[in-house]
């Protein structure tokens, strides 16, 4: 049987190995820049996660929360599958059809609305992508740019998760053999990581859990659902997000899940892929 490891978790600059597989680093934002070479680790699998802590402030976070329940500012709301009981504002990647005209000009609105939705100087494509630059030699972090002049992908998408609201196991590389991603791919390195920034934490569930299970090579094909492992089988670790708490994860590789949320709390976040620009220049970020 596997074992699942979880628990509250508190600021602490040290590695450590839970769940017998699993390597983290868990650091304050002010610490950030003691941190330099996080994504190097992570790429080399010396770490297969790095958690910040209080990139936000409670009050800045309700404000954020008030404005996205009203919806406000309009954002354009996408959809999961309708099992997942979830949804977007912004538009997945993974979910978008193959001619992205309209992906790009919905894009334009996106980030102005995110820069609305947060006071000066916070948003997600400044100051976030700034903390995640921190940990990796200043590199920056942004969106990759569109095939034409003036285009880019949008840097994150929002999501809300209701009760009951839940991800199925997958590994993220697979998802960048779908044609949407037909042009990024000659824009990026194979090996792609994610961040999830939470902004509320729900009554119970809405972990994000990961399994001792890695696919390689890197993003050659969708993985049929028939073929994964059985999950009992495998050790995994499980993280519930307090408000304000970031984690990058290795998530191209490792088999991963959101569990299902357990009450009327919406299970809101911020959560972008990524991967190394072609020429290690940046990292390109996108929803």
């Amino acid at each position: 049987m596997a074992r699942e490891r979880s628990g509250d978790m508190t600021a602490q600059s040290r590695v450590r190995t839970i769940g017998n597989f699993f390597r983290i680093v868990e650091i304050d934002v002010s610490e950030a820049t003691h941190h330099p070479d996080a994504f190097d680790q992570l790429r080399r699998g010396d770490l297969h996660g790095v958690m910040v802590h209080n990139l936000y402030r409670p009050d800045t976070l309700n404000e954020v929360v008030e404005h996205l329940e009203r919806h406000d500012p309009p954002f354009i709301k996408t959809w999961f599958p309708v099992e997942f009981q979830s949804w977007f504002f912004g538009r997945n990647l993974n979910l978008t059809e193959l001619d992205l005209h309209q992906y790009f000009h919905e894009a334009v609105g996106f980030h102005n609305h995110l820069e609305d939705l947060f006071p000066p100087s916070l948003g997600l494509t400044t100051y976030v992508a700034s903390v995640l630059s921190q940990l990796d030699h200043g590199r920056p972090f942004r969106s990759p740019p569109g095939p034409n002049p003036g285009e880019h992908y949008m840097f994150t998408t929002l999501r809300a998760h209701l009760e009951g609201g839940f991800i199925p196991p997958h590994c993220d590389n697979e998802q960048a053999v779908r044609p949407s991603y037909q042009h990024l791919q000659t824009l990026i390195e194979p090996q792609l990581m994610s961040f999830v920034l939470a902004f509320t934490i729900p009554e119970a569930g809405g972990a994000v859990e990961v399994f001792n299970h890695r696919i390689d090579p890197l993003g050659t094909t969708l993985i049929p659902k028939q073929t994964h492992p059985n999950l009992d089988e495998l050790d995994s670790v499980s993280f519930r997000l307090p408000a304000g708490t970031m984690i990058i994860l290795d998530s191209g590789r490792y088999l991963h899940r959101l569990t299902p949320v357990v009450g009327s709390q919406k299970r809101w976040n911020a959560c972008s892929f990524m991967a190394l620009s072609r020429q290690h220049d940046a990292v390109y970020c996108w929803g």
